[in-house]
Formats: structure tokens, sequence, C-alpha cells
């Protein structure tokens, strides 16, 4: 249960480095289940930065939504518009990125956040349907689509360094 009302709203330049820092600490926590190497450090470094955000902020075919209670973030949800695929041809829309903050799972502002980035889509493209990849691994996120109705389209890899990582494609109309 959330202490203060959950507001979700469009990502904002001074919202960069919380969004780099969540982001970071969410995959860590997520895949670094055998602790941090180097490899995987870079990767988090490089990956997540608020340059980075501070981008794709900029980009018009990317919608940046985040979650936040009491003034502090809590999620976000990252879409890429234009985003063909051969795998669920009606989505043109990738849920890129959906983290929520561990002491907010199961609080309802992954679902919040996931409405909202479908709102957006449907805004913004007149569709819909959206398709992403989520590590077959990760049990919680892959129990967490299917609720929301994403049916396995295909697979996919998420390669780092010599290793590749099997990757449901999801997708939902």
């Amino acid at each position: 249960m959330l202490s203060t009302p959950l507001h979700i709203r469009p990502a904002i330049a001074a919202d960069a480095p919380a969004l780099a820092a969540l982001s970071i600490q969410v995959w860590l926590g997520t895949y670094a289940t055998e602790g941090v190497n180097e490899l995987i450090a870079r990767y988090v470094l490089d990956e997540f930065t608020p340059a980075a955000f501070a981008g794709w902020m900029a980009d018009a075919d990317t919608a940046l939504l985040i979650a936040e209670t009491g003034g502090h973030l809590a999620g976000y949800a990252r879409l890429r518009l234009d985003a063909q695929q051969e795998f669920f041809p009606p989505a043109s829309t990738e849920l890129c990125t959906l983290y929520v903050q561990e002491p907010f799972t199961r609080s309802g502002v992954g679902s919040a956040l996931l409405h909202e980035a479908l709102a957006a889509a449907r805004d913004r493209t007149g569709n819909g349907a959206l398709w992403l990849t989520v590590n077959v691994l990760n049990r919680r996120a892959c129990a967490f689509y299917e609720k929301h109705g994403f049916t396995r389209k295909g697979t996919a890899w998420f390669v780092l360094g010599n290793d590749r990582h099997e990757n449901h494609v999801l997708g939902v109309s």
C-alpha cells in the first residue's frame, strides 16, 4: 500500500538523475543475481546515465512516463514509437522499459504505469498495441505481463559480452 497518492506524469529534465539511479538499482537487483562483475558494472554505468535519459526525453519517438509518490520516483515506463518488429505486426510501439523500485512492487505502481503507457501509445499512434521483450528467467515480470493480457509472440536474445539471455517477445492489442 502506498503511503501517499501515486502521480504519473511525463518525465522532465530534472528527473534524469533519479531515473538513472533507479534504473541501475532495479537492473542490478533483477539481473545481477550472482553479484556484480566488470562487464555488468560497465553495462549499467554506460546504459543508465542522466544523459541517456535526457536524450530519450528529447526524442520525439520516445515517451517517458514516471510514477512518483510523495515527491519521490517509484518507477517509470519508456516507450519507443515507430518500433517495427516481425513478431507482432499490429504493434509498432515498444515498451522498452517498465521499472518499479522494489519497495513499490505489488502496490499498483507497475499496473498504473502500464495503463498510462497503453494510453500514451494509443494517443500518440492511434493504436494501443504494444510489444516488449522480457527475460524468460524474470518470472515475476512474465506473470505481470500475462496478467495484463500480453501473450508470447516470439523469442529474442539479449547479448551481454559472450552471454546470450533468452527473452520472450510479448504483445497486447
